[in-house]
């Protein structure tokens, strides 16, 4: 027996552990797939009010309408210490003790946390008037209960006296099994557990991107709620108006006037919602966009941001399509959402396929699980990263591929690609550095080398100047707020009457906010859906490939290569934290001494430079199928985000 066991492929038995491992933690959540409804007390429909939850007993009175799953509740807790929360469920008019949980309330530090409160209750047949108990069993002070105050029927009690307030909670009703949600999941599982055992002839990095970003990509686009991703309302709006023709902004609008954008006359009906985490919120929203459809006629909207409209064509085609064939307004959504997925996955491939070195860094960098997030919504930054990475690939592959060699067409993809990142956000022309690695003997002759480069800029400056001409009396400088001898100035102004501000407020703000911006990276959603395991897991697990998938470079990147990378890399930065310091005057009024409002997910698409400057060959690996290791924990970690989308949203 022992001698048969030692005759199968370890690949095999880290694959059977990792199945059984999976199928136990897939057991115990099972819960999660289950569909839930729920009655949201938190519509903030009165004045938000703090309950001190010190030496007071409160019971909130409230009926409920099915088999309850729990009790979500907010609450704040400026203790500093950890709190222990009694909550008693009981029958309104009995008295009888129905159910009961103790709840652990984290330090918050002030913040409105979610309390979840497992109070199930079952065999509910129609309605039961019922009320929940709260009282601490940890005295503590600087504890609150967060209520509405307003004109509501007096069904909280204070120390048994009426308030005409209610607690902010919402109460979870159990549901059927969600087979679309678990079907996706196990295919998920499916998939890792097929990487770890996949023959080494189909284990390129390139066929794992159209893998993870296809299966874990559709798994997104379904699951996660309509308009939670950031600026979901924005690019929903955007891809509309493509989708009724709009298709050159923002060179000029073909089918109205500037100002206004088409949408169907009935879209207030989305009701957009910023969901609430562990809510359970994201079912009902769901339910309601699945039984509804867009009116087939369409008005205009007054919206005076700027269109960029190449990076919503997928978006708008897939919904051009989901409009035609008359799906339900979710239909639609969804349709925009996997187009843009699909040219999110053809950009990304193409970006792995031709770069020449740091192929599996690449990879992993295009299926971290923000960026397939992004990919699988209707956002911008779908297009916006997926051009990014295809530049910088090109630019590598043109530059130290020794076969290689270039003629107008070639350069003037570039320029394309540079034209394309440049109309979605300004400051990205600044990769334009990287062309300066691609030396002049990859021509036939110093003539060509001038004429190519010449004919790949002429769109982009033609076109972006004229652009620029358009949208430049929008680059602001809100004017600051009162005081301090600044408030007539904007901020372009500020800045240049101290121009070292630019340097030291840069500074500051990569002091204050680094370690924010490394945990956006492992954020989906508004900044709603925190991966909290891999807040730490997936930076180390980056910078572990990076660290090692430097041995196909060999001494090609030379030294005046890499200052060109980091140059680039560097000044797109800062660019980026310029920009929204000049651009957003709200956030950031004049003279702020650190920026805010900068995301981690503005810096995906170049996150690939330092390790290409700073790398070495010299760091040696000698890891067998390494790059299906890198992408079967790439593959464990997605598996973990599509499972909190689930968790936190339904």
């Amino acid at each position: 027996m022992k001698e048969k066991l030692k005759k199968i492929p370890p690949k095999y038995i880290v694959a059977g552990v990792l199945l059984i491992v999976m199928l136990l933690l897939l057991i115990k959540h099972r819960s999660i797939f289950y569909n839930s409804r729920q009655d949201n007390y938190n519509d903030m429909s009165g004045e938000e009010e703090n309950i001190a939850a010190e030496d007071a007993v409160v019971s909130q009175y409230f009926t409920i309408s099915g088999n309850m799953q729990n009790i979500a509740l907010l609450m704040t807790n400026d203790s500093g210490e950890d709190v222990t929360i009694q909550a008693m469920l009981r029958d309104a008019e009995t008295d009888e003790v129905l159910s009961a949980v103790k709840c652990n309330v984290p330090k918050s530090t002030g913040a409105e946390e979610v309390v979840s409160m497992e109070l199930t209750l079952d065999g509910v047949e129609g309605t039961r008037s019922v009320y929940l108990t709260l009282e601490e069993e940890t005295r503590a002070s600087e504890v609150y209960y967060c209520a509405l105050a307003g004109d509501y029927e007096q069904t909280l009690l204070v120390n048994e006296e009426a308030t005409a307030a209610r607690l902010r909670m919402s109460v979870v009703y159990g549901g059927g099994l969600n087979k679309t949600f678990f079907i996706l999941f196990a295919l998920g599982m499916a998939v890792v557990i097929g990487i770890f055992v996949m023959p080494v002839k189909w284990a390129k990095p390139e066929n794992m991107v159209l893998i993870l970003v296809s299966v874990m990509g559709i798994s997104m686009a379904v699951i996660n709620p309509a308009f939670q991703e950031c600026d979901g309302p924005s690019h929903f709006y955007r891809s509309m108006d493509v989708s009724y023709g709009n298709i050159l902004g923002s060179f000029a609008n073909l089918t109205h006037e500037d100002g206004v954008i088409y949408v169907p006359e009935n879209v207030q009906e989305i009701a957009y919602r910023k969901l609430t985490p562990n809510g359970s919120e994201g079912t009902g929203y769901l339910e309601y966009l699945q039984t509804h459809k867009f009116s087939k006629n369409k008005i205009k909207m007054t919206y005076y941001d700027s269109v960029t409209s190449v990076v919503y064509w997928p978006q708008g085609l897939g919904i051009f399509l989901g409009r035609t064939f008359n799906f339900s307004i979710y239909g639609v959504i969804l349709m925009g959402r996997i187009f843009n997925l699909l040219a999110y996955m053809g950009l990304a491939y193409a970006a792995v396929r031709f770069m020449p070195f740091y192929k599996n860094l690449m990879a992993m960098f295009a299926v971290m699980p923000l960026s397939i997030y992004q990919a699988s919504s209707l956002s911008q930054d779908a297009v916006l990263n997926g051009v990014g990475f295809l530049f910088v690939a090109l630019c590598c592959y043109y530059a130290f591929d020794e076969k290689v060699k270039l003629n107008w067409k070639k350069t003037l993809v570039l320029g394309l690609l540079l034209l394309t990142m440049f109309l979605s956000k300004y400051v990205y022309a600044c990769l334009g550095l990287l062309v300066f690695l691609i030396p002049k003997d990859k021509f036939n002759s110093r003539k060509d080398y001038w004429k190519s480069f010449i004919i790949a800029l002429l769109p982009f400056a033609i076109l972006g100047g004229y652009v620029m001409l358009r949208v430049s009396s929008g680059i602001s400088g809100l004017q600051a707020g009162a005081g301090g001898g600044v408030d007539t100035m904007t901020q372009m102004q500020y800045l240049k009457a101290y121009p070292i501000a630019a340097v030291k407020v840069i500074i500051s703000t990569l002091i204050v906010n680094l370690n924010d911006y490394l945990q956006q990276l492992n954020m989906l959603g508004s900044m709603n859906y925190p991966l909290t395991l891999l807040a730490v897991i997936g930076p180390c697990f980056l910078l572990g490939v990076g660290l090692l998938d430097g041995q196909e470079v060999r001494g090609r990147i030379k030294i005046r290569h890499r200052i060109i990378m980091l140059l680039a890399f560097i000044i797109t930065f800062a660019a980026i934290m310029m920009g929204l310091y000049i651009g957003d005057g709200i956030a950031n009024p004049v003279g702020s001494s650190v920026i805010n409002g900068i995301q981690g997910r503005y810096f995906i698409l170049m996150l690939i430079l330092p390790f290409l400057a700073l790398g070495s060959d010299r760091v040696k690996q000698d890891i067998r199928y390494f790059t299906v290791k890198c992408s079967g924990i790439m593959g464990i970690m997605l598996l973990y985000a599509v499972f909190m989308l689930v968790n936190t949203c339904y």
